[in-house]
């Protein structure tokens, strides 16, 4: 995706783990696995955001022997992670889980997952973070009924305090740090957003807003260049719009190449290797020459034929593709470990609605 993670390289070529299930009545008890012994220094983080309003969240981990490890934070901490676990990052040897429904970020120690501290003030909605200096940048939708309060709160990396807001506008999603300017998405929070706002960190200010598609909802950055995928509004929105997928020059941001999908058609996920991109469309991944820039008629392969439900979340790195599967939103969720041509190379059960993978020192 794409976003500020620590990959993995080729260390999971592993036999298939069992897969397990669970009905809603295990949301109550979502710790499956023994802590871990020794430490997470070297191994992949998938963060499970659990049911909303169920306070289920939960990390899992997975060892560089293919071992999986649920509910760690919990079984390090001896307490509950929080309602909605959305996104993660590390900076130094810290982890920052962004917990949205609890309106919170957990500070852990990467390495042993041990509970710092919580930032909660002046959180309302957080959803993602993204770091500069002693600085913090998360993205909040504040109150989602409100089109005027949004903002990206800026966290103060030694007191772990929110120190000021930065305003932007409505639904701030996706935040990404190049050149001394973050990059966000306003994809609409409640509603429908179609800009990136440009925010200057010297002056800690919107700098400028780039006009995009509805729904822009990931983005890479590759050679001096900003792509960003729009999956548009959806049908059953009433007014449904198309998707498209932008390729815009940073140092002019008014030179912007447009690549328009089909009518019907809303991708979703953005992520980037060998001069390629790979994005999804339903439950499919396909792939674009950086090169050429022209839409394929055909999809690289489909997940749906290994058994992926709901495709929930998709990161690639060093020729493997991490695809997680929410299954019904209820039930444990899976992580599968493909090639870029979309051989299956792994596949392991981890908890309710895995929505990311992050990388820690592979």
């Amino acid at each position: 995706m794409k976003r500020n993670f620590y990959k993995l390289t080729s260390l999971f070529v592993l036999s298939l783990l069992i897969m397990t299930s669970c009905t809603s009545d295990d949301r109550d008890d979502p710790t499956t696995e023994l802590p871990l012994t020794g430490d997470y220094t070297d191994g992949i983080f998938i963060l499970n955001e659990g049911g909303f309003g169920y306070s289920n969240a939960s990390v899992s981990f997975l060892d560089q022997t293919g071992e999986v490890y649920n509910s760690i934070y919990t079984n390090v901490n001896a307490m509950g992670l929080g309602d909605t676990a959305q996104s993660m990052g590390f900076n130094g040897e810290n982890a920052y889980v962004v917990v949205n429904n609890s309106a919170t970020v957990e500070v852990v120690n990467r390495y042993t997952f041990e509970y710092i501290a919580t930032v909660s003030d002046l959180l309302i909605n957080p959803r993602y973070i993204e770091f500069s200096g002693n600085k913090g940048y998360i993205t909040d939708w504040g109150d989602p009924n409100d089109v005027n309060d949004d903002y990206v709160a800026v966290l103060n990396l030694d007191t772990n305090l929110v120190e000021t807001k930065i305003p932007v506008a409505e639904g701030p999603e996706k935040i990404l740090l190049n050149n001394g300017k973050l990059y966000v998405t306003h994809k609409g929070g409640y509603g429908y957003g179609n800009t990136i706002s440009v925010i200057d960190i010297a002056s800690q200010s919107v700098q400028s807003s780039i006009p995009v598609a509805d729904v822009p909802d990931d983005m890479v950055i590759y050679n001096g260049s900003l792509y960003v995928i729009c999956s548009g509004k959806a049908s059953w929105t009433g007014e449904e719009t198309l998707a498209k997928l932008f390729k815009i020059n940073l140092s002019n941001t008014n030179e912007i190449t447009t690549l328009d999908f089909s009518s019907g058609q809303h991708p979703r996920f953005l992520d980037l290797a060998n001069e390629n991109l790979y994005y999804t469309l339903d439950n499919d991944v396909y792939t674009i020459s950086i090169a050429d820039f022209q839409l394929p008629q055909d999809s690289t392969f489909s997940p749906s034929a290994d058994g992926v439900a709901i495709l929930y979340a998709f990161e690639i790195y060093e020729n493997t593709i991490y695809i997680a599967d929410a299954k019904d939103y209820v039930s444990n969720g899976d992580a599968l470990l493909y090639s870029l041509n979309g051989d299956l190379q792994n596949q392991f059960s981890v908890q309710i609605i895995p929505n990311a993978f992050y990388f820690n020192n592979l």
